[in-house]
């Protein structure tokens, strides 16, 4: 791999959270038909009848060694949760071993002892004697016999519980870290006047989520709907995230890798209840001396990068804000639980991305045949490419762009496109940082084809092979050359050279309105395109860019800088954009050829370079110039 480009360290964890219609595909259902998302995922045909949704075979992106299994569902008219699961080794497919049942009326039964050669059942922890490499679930649904029961959810997380805990990766804060605090109420278990109230931390912290979405929990009617039988606890991580589900939220078992992981959480309004262990003197201010498992709510943290939770261990409801240090829960929660947390959330729509190579963004959602679809295109989104839901209409999703900006009415803001795509397009995803940048105009890999501009977080694999771990399916292997490193740290005259070359891949293509792809191009496109290969990012529009660049005379214009264009009858409405190539030469996606060139300006407007003025008028276009590199 070129030495420009840093490899993170794999993660000793991984999450697959389904709960979008595109993740069960090639699912096996029976008594069940796909409801109408969001309301779920699943809804059973026959109340009375169970109801069973078993996954294919899914590849795991590393080999791992545990698994932890949720679900939620709803159970309007009562019923019970069974989760199972099974795993691929060197030894082959193991038996099914069951996570736990819960029942809609509240409490359940953790897993029975499981033990064979494959592995054991831990409570709520699937351990294996040898790694595997793949998986299966099977939820089974037993609805009352009054109303259906709805499948929300099901999450997987599978752990490397070998993998090298790397402090310094633990407590890393990212580019531009902001402070980040959320409103929980404080509720403390010790003040609960019950003979367990030192054993129902988990509890009185879900209360504590649940009551900040708006909804009635009581810490003592959530222990008792939590209540573990087969094993006298209440801290049974799959029956505390499927009590949470009946309540119409989104709950899961998750395992975190970094607190920069848990502080995206937090931006979205999400808290976190983690499960920590320490020794004495381990976690300062705690008001725990020690503890073999305790969970606690993470709200924040504060501008110094310490954590700040809701501990209902703390004496009284007035003390259970702490601050702990940040290196310190780091080393109590991700090392010694793995960051092991429940996520209680009203929505996941801050958490998806691009799974497809492409998807094709709309200002509406079109109807059938090409011509509909031509008239409604704005851009296009690549694979890994972050999107917000905004709202959902039959099999298309209206979505915000984070990655590609446009210009708001009052002509001045920049926002996130708002636009539509296929639902099934796309898939959870944690919104880490890239670490790189594909600079080849495709690469192909896993069977995927890649364009340029697709970022991505490098993995260290086997002897530095590049690795990226995808929002679904199996790690994918990358070729180093065609990485660029990010953030990029180069020489203006090597950025605009790079853009240059990268704009140049596309000469002789076909113009393609609001493509923004390796696979169809507009004159914007390719320059958000080509500056984004090489870490540089531009709004989507040619009206955003012109808004974000800064002008400069045409004889100081350097190559890689940008020429606008407007109609003289709308001259202040920006509607093309070039680059500019020097000598005197312009690259563009244009429809005056119906392709991508490179040509003189004197050929492009009918007067030569050396007579160009900004604002200036030829060719019946009005022309301005700017830059955005210094």
């Amino acid at each position: 791999m070129p030495s420009q480009v840093k490899a993170s360290p794999a993660p000793r964890s991984w999450n697959l959270v389904h709960f979008l219609p595109g993740d069960f595909k090639d699912f096996r259902a029976h008594n069940l038909v796909q409801a109408l998302f969001p309301a779920g995922a699943f809804i059973t045909v026959k109340p009375g009848s169970p109801a069973v949704l078993a996954s294919g075979q899914l590849e795991a992106v590393f080999p791992f060694n545990e698994l932890l299994l949720s679900a939620d569902a709803v159970f309007p008219g009562g019923g019970e949760l069974k989760a199972e699961g099974r795993v691929k080794t060197p030894d082959g497919w193991s038996p099914w071993f069951c996570f736990g049942s819960f029942k809609a009326a509240g409490g359940g039964a953790g897993a029975a002892p499981q033990e064979n050669s494959f592995g054991r059942m831990a409570i709520d922890v699937l351990r294996l004697r040898k790694k595997a490499s793949a998986l299966r679930y099977r939820i089974t649904l037993k609805p009352g016999n009054t109303k259906p029961a709805v499948i929300r959810l099901v999450s997987v997380t599978y752990t490397d519980s070998v993998a090298a805990y790397r402090p310094a990766n633990a407590v890393s804060r990212a580019t531009g870290y902001k402070p980040v605090k959320i409103f929980l109420p404080r509720r403390s278990q010790m003040v609960q006047r019950v003979k367990y109230a030192g054993s129902i931390c988990s509890p009185v912290s879900l209360s504590m989520a649940l009551s900040a979405l708006g909804l009635s929990a009581e810490p003592l009617k959530t222990a008792a709907a939590v209540f573990d039988s087969a094993h006298n606890i209440y801290g049974n991580w799959f029956l505390n995230t499927a009590y949470a589900g009946t309540r119409g939220v989104y709950a899961f078992t998750a395992r975190l890798n970094s607190l920069e992981e848990a502080r995206a959480f937090l931006l979205a309004g999400i808290p976190l209840i983690a499960s920590v262990t320490f020794g004495p003197g381990e976690l300062k201010h705690s008001p725990l001396k020690k503890t073999n498992g305790h969970l606690l709510a993470i709200t924040g943290f504060n501008a110094k990068g310490g954590v700040i939770v809701h501990d209902p261990a703390a004496p009284g409801s007035k003390t259970v804000e702490r601050v702990y240090n940040k290196a310190e829960f780091a080393r109590a929660w991700l090392k010694n639980k793995y960051g092991t947390c429940y996520i209680i959330a009203r929505d996941l729509n801050r958490f998806l991305a691009v799974k497809e190579k492409m998807a094709e963004f709309y200002s509406g959602p079109p109807g059938p045949g090409a011509e509909e679809r031509a008239k409604l295109i704005e851009s296009q989104l690549l694979f890994n490419e972050r999107v917000e839901l905004v709202k959902i209409s039959g099999a298309w999703a209206q979505v915000r762009a984070l990655e590609q900006a446009s210009l708001m009415a009052n002509g001045k803001t920049l926002a996130p496109y708002k636009g539509w795509l296929p639902l099934e397009s796309l898939a959870f995803s944690l919104p880490v940082s890239g670490t790189a940048v594909l600079k080849n105009k495709t690469a192909r890999t896993g069977g995927k084809e890649l364009s340029l501009g697709v970022r991505l977080r490098v993995i260290a694999g086997p002897k530095g092979t590049p690795l990226v771990f995808p929002p679904c399916g199996p790690a994918l292997t990358l070729n180093g050359k065609d990485l660029n490193a990010l953030p990029r740290k180069a020489a203006p005259s090597d950025l605009r050279s790079g853009i240059l070359n990268a704009a140049r891949l596309f000469l002789g293509d076909k113009y393609y309105w609001g493509g923004r792809s390796a696979w169809g191009i507009d004159c914007s496109g390719l320059v958000n395109l080509a500056y984004r290969a090489w870490g540089l990012e531009l709004p989507r529009n040619a009206d955003a860019q012109y808004a974000a660049s800064r002008s400069v005379a045409p004889a100081n214009l350097k190559p890689g800088d940008l020429i606008f264009s407007s109609e003289t009858r709308k001259p202040d409405f920006i509607n093309h954009v070039m680059l500019y190539s020097g000598g005197g030469k312009l690259i563009e996606a244009t429809r005056d050829s119906n392709s991508v060139r490179e040509i003189s300006f004197a050929e492009k407007f009918g007067t030569g370079f050396k007579k160009a003025r900004n604002g200036m008028t030829a060719g019946g276009r009005k022309i301005f110039f700017g830059k955005v590199i210094n």
